[in-house]
This record gives C-alpha cells, sequence and structure tokens, in this order.
C-alpha cells in the first residue's frame, strides 16, 4: 500500500505540474478556506479556550455566593464583601489556600517625584502563592503586610520595570508613594505575568480595602480565587460554600438574604468572555462555510477536469486499475492540493493571527495579557483535520463519478467527456448550494455593518469632540474623608475657571464620559405591587456648570447652583425622555421621585425635580436593557441610599473641560495636568481624551469583527462568482455541439444566449431564496438568538434594503459570471462544432 501511495504521489505531482492553471487556483481558493478557519480557530482558542500557565491549574476554582433566583452559569446576581471572604476563609475546609482580589483599579504611584496612575491589583498576601508563581526579583508579600494601616509593600511587572524603572535591579527596597501613602518595592514579578488581566502592579488588599462591616455603607466588594484541598471535588466544595451563604443569610438577613447558593468554578470559567461566544463561535462557522465553498469550488473545478481527463482515467482502466485505484488516484491528487493549499493557508494565518493579536492588545481597552492569539501545536492539528476534510470533501465525488464511466464507451467518444446528467446535476447543485451559504454569509455581514454603522451614528446629545476630560483618583494617604476630597474638588474648579484656558468647567462621576450607572425608580402617586413595576433608569451626579459645558439647554426649570445639596433638599434634573415616560402631557417639574432598590428596600429620599434637560445619552454606545430616560443629582449628592449626614465626595470623578476659542481640546491635555498640579502636584490624570476618542477606544475593536466579517463576505462573493463562471464556462464547452446543432436549425444568438443565462438565473434564483429564506426564518421566529449571537446594536433584522441589497449583489455578480460563456455559447461556429464530431 505505501508503495502505491508513493506512486500515485508521483503521478499526482507529475499531474498538477502539467496543469499549472488548475493547480494554481485550486491551491489559492483552499488557502483562502483553510487561512481563515485556521485564523478563527485560533482567535476562539485564545479567547474561550485558554490555559492558564499555573502548576495544577486544575485545583485552581473561583468562588461566588449567588442569588439561585433566576441562576444560570454565564448569567447571576452575586455578593461577596470582605467580611463574608473572611469568615469563609477562616471556616471552609474544603480549600489548601482562599485568596482575594480587586483588578483592572487605579494606583497612583510617585517614584523619584514623579506622580503616575498604573492599572494595578489589590490581592491577598498569599494570591501569587495560591497561583505558583513567584518574584524573579526580590520576594512575595508578607501577612503583615497585609493589615490595615501598615505601609504599602509593592510587586511590580516585568514590563513595568523595563519602561519606566529602566530595568534596575537595585529599585528593589526603594522607598515610595502609593496612593498618597509611604510604600517600598519589594519585588518584580516573571516576564509576561499581568494576572487577573493587565495589572502593572499589585499592593496586599487589606491594606487599602480593610474589612468593614456588612452593613456598612463603604463596604468592600471582593473575588474570591482558591485552590481546592487534595481529593476535594467541585461538587464538595460548593456544598460546603452554600451551606455557610446559608448560614450568613440567617444571620444577616439585611444584606444576604438574598445570596443562599454557593458557586464553585473552574478558574478558567470565571475569565471566559461569555458576552461574545456566540460571536466568536459564529464567525468560526462562517469561516468554515467558507471553507465549504472554497471546497465546492475546487469539487467543480475537479469534476471538469475529471471530464477532460476521461480518456486518460478509460486507459488505465483497461489496462487494469481497478475503480478504486483509480480513486485512490484522484484523491491523492486533491490531497496534494490540499496540503499546498494548507501550507499557504498557515501563512496566511500566521499573519493574520498576528495582526489581530497586535491590534487588540494595543488598543486604550486592550483585551487580557494572558488571552493571546497563535498558532500553536493544537492549532496545527486542526490545520490537518481541515486540509484532510477539504482534500475528502473535494475530490471524493468526482473521483467516484468518473470512475464509473464505462471505459469502452468513453473511447468509443473519442474522448469528448462525460457529459451524464448526473454530473450536471451534481455541478449545477454545487453552485446553488455556493449561492445559498454565500447568500446567508452576506446577509449576516450586512447586518453586522448595520449594527456597526448604528453604533458609530449614535447621537449622544453633545458634540463629543467639543470637550476633554479626564479622571482622576483621590486616594485614601492624601484624601482620607469625603469633606477633604469636597475641598479639593470646589478649589479645582475655581483655579481651572480662573486659569483664563477654558470656557467652561464641570465635575462628573461618569466614568470616561461613556458610562455613569442606573436603577429602579419609583414615582411618587404610584402604586409598586411587584419588582417588574419598578422600571429602572440612568443617573449622573454633575457640578453646576456641566450642562454649560458640554452645550446642553434647560428646556423647563432651572439648573442646579452651588448650593443645591441634599442635605438642604433632595432635588433632581430630570432628561426629556425621563419626562415623557412618567409625566406625559404634564410638566415634571416639582413632581416627585425616588430611587429604590428592585425588592423595595433601602428607598432614597423623595427628589423633587428643579428641571428638564434635554437627551443626552448616558449609557455609553453598546446594547443595553435600560431605555435613554435618566436624571442628574448634584456632584455632592448620594444617587442611592437615604440622606447622609454631610455631602459626599466621590473617591473617583471626571473633569470636563470645554477649550476657549477653537482650540482643540486634546491640545490642552498638558494644561490641563499643569492646572490639577497646582492644586495638588501629586495626582496623576489619566484617560485625558475628548469623548468621542474614549467612544471610539471602546468600539475599535467592533471594527476588527467587521473587517473580518466583511472580509469573508469578499472571499464568498468572489468563490461563488468563480465557481459559477466554471460551471457555466464547462456546461458551454460540453454543449458546443448542442450550441452547433441549434444555430444550423436557425437558432439565433439571441436564443442561445437566453438559454445560457436562464440556467444561471435558475441557479442562482434557487440559492437566494434558500439562503434569504432561511435568514429571514430565524430573524421571526427567534430573533433574539440572533441578536444575542451576533451582538447587533439596535438593528432591524427584517429591514428589506439589507435583502434587497444582498440580493442586487449577487445578481450583478451572478449576471457578470455567466456573462462572459453566455456570450462565448453565441459565438460557436457551426460547421467547427458538427466537424469535431
Amino acid at each position: 500500500m505505501l508503495d502505491t501511495f508513493l506512486q500515485d504521489l508521483k503521478i499526482g505531482f507529475r499531474v498538477l505540474q502539467k496543469e499549472k492553471s488548475f493547480c494554481a487556483l485550486a491551491v489559492f481558493v483552499l488557502a483562502l478556506g483553510i487561512g481563515g478557519v485556521t485564523t478563527q480557530y485560533a482567535v476562539v482558542k485564545g479567547a474561550l479556550f485558554h490555559s492558564f500557565d499555573f502548576p495544577q491549574t486544575e485545583q485552581l476554582v473561583d468562588v461566588q455566593m449567588v442569588d439561585p433566583e433566576g441562576f444560570q452559569p454565564t448569567n447571576f446576581n452575586s455578593r461577596m464583601t470582605t467580611s463574608d471572604f473572611a469568615d469563609l476563609r477562616d471556616n471552609l475546609t474544603s480549600f489548601k489556600a482562599f485568596t482575594g482580589y480587586l483588578n483592572g483599579s487605579t494606583i497612583n504611584l510617585t517614584y523619584q517625584n514623579l506622580p503616575r496612575r498604573y492599572t494595578g491589583g489589590y490581592v491577598s498576601w498569599d494570591f501569587f502563592r495560591t497561583l505558583g508563581v513567584s518574584p524573579v526579583i526580590g520576594r512575595d508579600f508578607l501577612p503583615e503586610e497585609d493589615q490595615p494601616g501598615v505601609n504599602k509593600a509593592v510587586l511590580i511587572s516585568d514590563s513595568l520595570w523595563k519602561s519606566d524603572f529602566g530595568s534596575d535591579p537595585g529599585v528593589i527596597g526603594r522607598a515610595v508613594r502609593v496612593n498618597g501613602t509611604p510604600g517600598e518595592i519589594v519585588g518584580i514579578m516573571p516576564p509576561g505575568f499581568n494576572f487577573p488581566t493587565n495589572e502593572q502592579l499589585w499592593i496586599p488588599v487589606n491594606s487599602s480595602f480593610p474589612v468593614r462591616p456588612r452593613n456598612d455603607p463603604n463596604v468592600n466588594f471582593i473575588a474570591v480565587l482558591a485552590r481546592l484541598a487534595d481529593g476535594v471535588t467541585l461538587e464538595q466544595a460548593q456544598t460546603e460554600v452554600t451551606a455557610m451563604a446559608r448560614q450568613f443569610a440567617a444571620d444577616f438577613p439585611d444584606t444576604n438574604e438574598q445570596f443562599t447558593l454557593g458557586y464553585v468554578r473552574p478558574m478558567g470559567d470565571a475569565f471566559t468572555p461569555n458576552g461574545i461566544r456566540g460571536m466568536l463561535l459564529a464567525m468560526l462557522g462562517i469561516c468554515v462555510v467558507v471553507l465549504l465553498i472554497a471546497c465546492v469550488n475546487v469539487m467543480n473545478m475537479q469534476f471538469a477536469r475529471a471530464t477532460l481527463r476521461a480518456k486518460e482515467l478509460a486507459i488505465r482502466s483497461s489496462l487494469g486499475a481497478t475503480r478504486s485505484r483509480l480513486i485512490r488516484q484522484m484523491l491523492t491528487e486533491s490531497l496534494l492540493l490540499a496540503a499546498l493549499g494548507a501550507t499557504v493557508g498557515i501563512g496566511i494565518a500566521m499573519w493574520g493571527t498576528d495582526a489581530i493579536d497586535t491590534f487588540v492588545h494595543a488598543g486604550t481597552n486592550p483585551i487580557p495579557s494572558w488571552m493571546t492569539f497563535h498558532i500553536d501545536p493544537t492549532v496545527l492539528v486542526v490545520v490537518v483535520a481541515v486540509t484532510a476534510f477539504s482534500a475528502v470533501i473535494s475530490g471524493f465525488v468526482p473521483a467516484w463519478m468518473s470512475s464509473r464511466a464505462s471505459s469502452m464507451e468513453v473511447l468509443k467518444e473519442g474522448g469528448r467527456g462525460n457529459t451524464s446528467r448526473g454530473v450536471m446535476l451534481i455541478t449545477r447543485g454545487l453552485v446553488v448550494a455556493q449561492i445559498f451559504m454565500t447568500c446567508v454569509l452576506l446577509l449576516i455581514t450586512a447586518l453586522q455593518l448595520r449594527s456597526v454603522h448604528n453604533q458609530q451614528s449614535i447621537d449622544y446629545g453633545y458634540d463629543t469632540n467639543s470637550v476633554l476630560a479626564a479622571r482622576m483618583g483621590l486616594m485614601e494617604g492624601d484624601y482620607p474623608t469625603s469633606a477633604e476630597r469636597q475641598v479639593f474638588y470646589e478649589r479645582l474648579v475655581r483655579e481651572l475657571e480662573a486659569s483664563g484656558q477654558f470656557e467652561s468647567v464641570a465635575l462628573t462621576n461618569r466614568f470616561r464620559m461613556v458610562f455613569s450607572g442606573n436603577g429602579p425608580v419609583e414615582i411618587e402617586g404610584q402604586d409598586y405591587l411587584d419588582d417588574s413595576d419598578r422600571q429602572r433608569a440612568n443617573f449622573e451626579n454633575i457640578s453646576a456648570g456641566f450642562f454649560d459645558t458640554v452645550g446642553l439647554r434647560i428646556l423647563e426649570g432651572r439648573n442646579f447652583t452651588e448650593m443645591d445639596s441634599d442635605q438642604r433638599e433632595p432635588i433632581a434634573i430630570v432628561n426629556s425622555s425621563f419626562a415623557r415616560k412618567y409625566f406625559e402631557g404634564e410638566s415634571a417639574v416639582g413632581r416627585r421621585f425616588r430611587t429604590i432598590q428592585q425588592n423595595g428596600q433601602n428607598a432614597g429620599p423623595w427628589r423633587r425635580i428643579v428641571g428638564v434637560v434635554g437627551d443626552m445619552r448616558m449609557q455609553g454606545p453598546f446594547n443595553t436593557q435600560i431605555d435613554e430616560s435618566g436624571f442628574y443629582v448634584p456632584y455632592f449628592a448620594s444617587a442611592f441610599g437615604p440622606i447622609a449626614d454631610a455631602p459626599i465626595a466621590q473617591q473617583f470623578g471626571t473633569v470636563v473641560v470645554k477649550p476657549r476659542g477653537n482650540q482643540r481640546p486634546e491640545a490642552l491635555a498638558t494644561t490641563l495636568q499643569n492646572q490639577v498640579n497646582r492644586v495638588d502636584p501629586n495626582l496623576p490624570l489619566y484617560f485625558v481624551e475628548s469623548p468621542q476618542s474614549s467612544i471610539d477606544g471602546y468600539t475599535a475593536q467592533n471594527a476588527v469583527v467587521v473587517t473580518m466579517f466583511g472580509l469573508f463576505g469578499i472571499i464568498s462573493v468572489s468563490l461563488a462568482a468563480v465557481g459559477l463562471y466554471g460551471v457555466m464556462s464547462f456546461s458551454v464547452n460540453q454543449r458546443t455541439q448542442e450550441f452547433g446543432v441549434r444555430l444550423a436549425l436557425g437558432a439565433s444568438a439571441r436564443d442561445v444566449l437566453g438559454m445560457v443565462i436562464r440556467q444561471a438565473g435558475i441557479q442562482l434564483a434557487i440559492g437566494l431564496g434558500i439562503g434569504t429564506a432561511l435568514v429571514l426564518g430565524v430573524a421571526v421566529i427567534v430573533p433574539d438568538v440572533l441578536n444575542q449571537i451576533l451582538q447587533l446594536n439596535n438593528v432591524n433584522l427584517l429591514a428589506a434594503d439589507i435583502y434587497l441589497g444582498v440580493g442586487a449583489l449577487l445578481i450583478v455578480v451572478a449576471a457578470i459570471a455567466a456573462f462572459v460563456p453566455a456570450r462565448r455559447a453565441t459565438r460557436v461556429d457551426p460547421m467547427i462544432a458538427l466537424r469535431s464530431e
């Protein structure tokens, strides 16, 4: 068998060398399909099936206490305060280690009088020991450093050590200021380690977030990473956590009553981005569709090639070659084609994977550092499987059909080729399948393009390029009390207004001018018998100059003043959507509402509405279950919960400035930092950008998705056009005698042209009809599933222009692909066609 296989390989190489054009086209087509599947599989593997390089990773778990009502493994309501964490850690026996962490946090660090803001993690002292990772220089945290009030111990990442500390090993033991308090660098972590997400440094969690009572308004929450004890299963650990959760619910009903279910899952599940799982798998499915289209294309080419080689195969058969031998020879040639396609496809995949990995890690909102996309041995195994699949799919049916032909009949026909009805039906059916798959892919791509267009065309209610925003964190060392933070904020606004550089200045709690918050509200005078009766509204804390800064106009009532506070009278300004929703046909000014938890607890004060302002989008550029209705409260007010004894100044805030004159906002970034440092020399600003730049950063990764969908769409259309052209050209060649006879008997060129175009039109109509019907059916029957999988943004799934546009595109492409062979059919010379027989 090995000898015959080697012989088949030699023959296959010789045959493909003779047929260079066929070989090059088939390799190119298969390379596109294999490269696309390989690239997308590498992305899916990196995002959804990544593995962590920690010792005994299977023992590492995420621990939650969740609300059992409506619980789903990928969507649940959970609670874990530092008090819960401490009690669980002291009483559970299912774990050999039980640690807490907060990731993605802002940490201000001053070294050699240079303040900088970093993304850091607050972790338990034994966090890295639990993972099985140690600093490469210096030491790990000590238990006594994970206590309130002590000097901060700092571990820094290798990348930060190289970029900001010049790779100086002497930084170990150096004094720094961490969030306004004394600290010391004690170690440097291994290269490439930035866990849990993209952390640049780490400090002990209890030194900044001490354990507080569960009902403390400033209670701290924490995530849990634990290592199972030897021999303990997930189910056993979950049972023990559930028992403790129920005990907490009984002992602390005001805070823990809902959270009676323990949920212990593998650590990897906690870091899997469930929101994009459907999207990534859908893209992988689309890549498989592109590969199938490529295989169908090659299969059609193989049919045409087998027909032209009919005499050769007949001679081989007459000389004693068995049918299985002929099939094996042709499959070997298909395998060679697929292998060559895979070689080129891997090159395409390596380039594409590297480009995607670089892009998604280089943006302002990068994916976690451990989520990398690359071609590894597992991906190469998939390439081998895909190559074999491509070879079999594209080669078996043509080989099987060709080997059926009678050698006597073929030789008697003088090598004219196999024009059996079966072959023609299969080739035409394959074109229909190509058009069907291409139609589905194009419709999905069109929906994605519409979604991104909608996202980029959102009206935010103000000019997002007209202002400059910057985030700042007033840390506990420099600003330990709310009163001290309030003094800073008030002084900052005065200094910026007096600088002469800015037309207006304001403060907001909105993160990067994109995300604020939302919660349930109750309108005075209405009854609320069920949780579902309370609808959610957006909210934002703002200073008095906010509306003037962003250019929003008060439509009714008045604006905030510096004298407004919850302690004097709880008030609010609502947007026009809020006013229409709750007070349709009536004035909202003077009416009252309050915030409240969904279960009717922790009600805030009744707030009197003093003004109505135009709509300004408060929820960012993404899908949300909350409508546009929202309200604003004074900057030092608490939007939720009862009134505090004194104004509340938040630790993190955003300053928004409007440049004077026609200056570009970004050009004043340095000026803004200098002005802030006049108030506090140790305070670094971060996310200094226009709102539009921030929005673009959040939506940048969608551009990758749309680009890939668009690329797949272009490839599929091109392959479908090539397939249709090939089949029509093959059909015209096989029907040369027929056309000659028809023309000799008086048929006009228009008649022959119509016959060929009609054949292409029937194939197009069937494929287009099936594809459109499938997508329309899904859009009508399960629209939520389609929206969720594709992460569509406010897209009408039944928009007629999308379906008509895709149909028109395919009609034009099919017409062009069919016209050239059809035109050639009209130029057949009857005498030459008949003489050839």
